[in-house]
């Protein structure tokens, strides 16, 4: 019979610090190293804040691009809450990580079982030697968890610890009807949602976004820039530009829904705000690229208008502010009152609202077909 699970006890009984490696990196990339400062290093552990644990997926001399890392405790509590669990479940766990979250789920699992998928073969490691001590022990899998893992299927529930733009079919149909699917999900313009989808029983899956997180790309999935200097790389000469004005004002534009609902109708369009200071504290330049077309806006405090410098052949400026202005016809809806469809045929965006629910993203929804080792 299942029971609810007593996630105070769990918590209790399984310490972040168990899990947590001895090398990890705090706000503004601060090395913390347990071995030469054990009293910051517990500091750390103990605060309700993200740790990076790899940088560059492991390989020396890197640009510190973030790899992976320990969840916010916090946000995991709201993640293992919204995943619904009882004890009797099967899981499925996108992202070992750590460990950690894969501690937690098999002490909340007293009747049920725990299947954790890591596609970095040396966090998998890691956290396998952090796990001997899990009771019971999960079924760790090296491999790349956006094909699930049929063997362990039919789940129950399916959680990732990773961000996701396309929610892969391959997860759907690995989980029962009336099973969740928990992920991170965003756009390469914003990454900022928190999905919960209940799979139906003629094989699709939908639901609303549930909260506000920020995690780490699948690594098939990461925006193409990621990793790349913006200007002078991805946008090779600023100089060859159009230039002009607009009146609206940019920093409407990037408050935390509108900046979401934009970017489900320019899914394809990265984003990037340098800040001035000094002299020109107070000041910003957003430049916005798809690869081929670019598009920079100018703020000044208390300009009558902005300079916008553009290349390419999209119009990108025009269309943001086309997203936005959609975006206010709309009533200005927050992300959770958004929502995703996944199908065999691909996934779709929505909005529910006072007129019922509408499409709202982008007119070229991802297929199915698509190879995901090509994403």
């Amino acid at each position: 019979m299942s029971t609810s699970v007593d996630w105070d006890g769990v918590f209790a009984d399984t310490p972040r610090s168990a899990y947590v490696p001895a090398v990890v990196w705090g706000s503004d990339d601060a090395r913390i190293d347990r071995d030469k400062d054990p009293e910051a290093w517990a500091d750390a552990v103990a605060a309700d804040a993200p740790l990076v644990t790899q940088m560059d997926d492991g390989m020396p001399d890197g640009n510190l691009i973030p790899t992976s890392s320990s969840s916010q405790p916090s946000l995991v509590r709201l993640m293992l809450e919204q995943l619904d669990v009882a004890s009797d479940h099967h899981i499925l766990e996108i992202g070992t990580g750590t460990g950690w979250s894969t501690a937690l789920l098999s002490a909340a699992l007293t009747g049920g079982r725990l299947t954790s998928v890591e596609v970095d073969p040396l966090v998998a490691i890691q956290a396998h030697e952090s796990l001997r001590a899990a009771d019971p022990m999960p079924t760790l899998i090296v491999g790349d968890g956006l094909h699930g893992y049929k063997e362990g299927a039919p789940y129950d529930r399916l959680i990732a610890t990773m961000a996701v733009r396309n929610v892969p079919y391959a997860w759907v149909e690995q989980v029962r009807p009336e099973g969740v699917i928990l992920t991170p999900w965003g756009t390469a313009y914003h990454n900022s949602g928190l999905l919960r989808l209940v799979v139906a029983g003629d094989g699709t899956a939908s639901g609303r976004f549930v909260g506000n997180v920020n995690f780490m790309w699948a690594r098939s999935q990461r925006p193409r820039f990621e990793a790349r200097r913006f200007v002078g790389d991805v946008i090779a000469d600023p100089s060859a530009c159009r230039v002009r004005h607009t009146a609206t004002d940019p920093r409407p534009l990037q408050e935390e829904h509108a900046d979401f609902a934009i970017g489900l109708r320019l899914p394809d369009v990265e984003q990037r705000t340098f800040f001035g200071s000094g002299a020109h504290a107070g000041e910003f330049t957003t430049w916005y690229a798809d690869g081929e077309s670019w598009a920079s806006v100018d703020y000044v405090p208390d300009a009558a208008s902005f300079e916008v410098n553009e290349g390419g052949p999209r119009d990108l400026w025009r269309e943001i502010e086309a997203a936005y202005q959609a975006w206010r016809a709309r009533g200005e809806p927050r992300r959770e009152q958004h929502g995703v469809t996944v199908t065999g045929d691909g996934q779709w965006t929505w909005h529910a609202g006072s007129r019922g629910r509408v499409d709202c993203g982008s007119s070229n929804p991802w297929k199915a077909s698509w190879n995901v080792s090509s994403m």
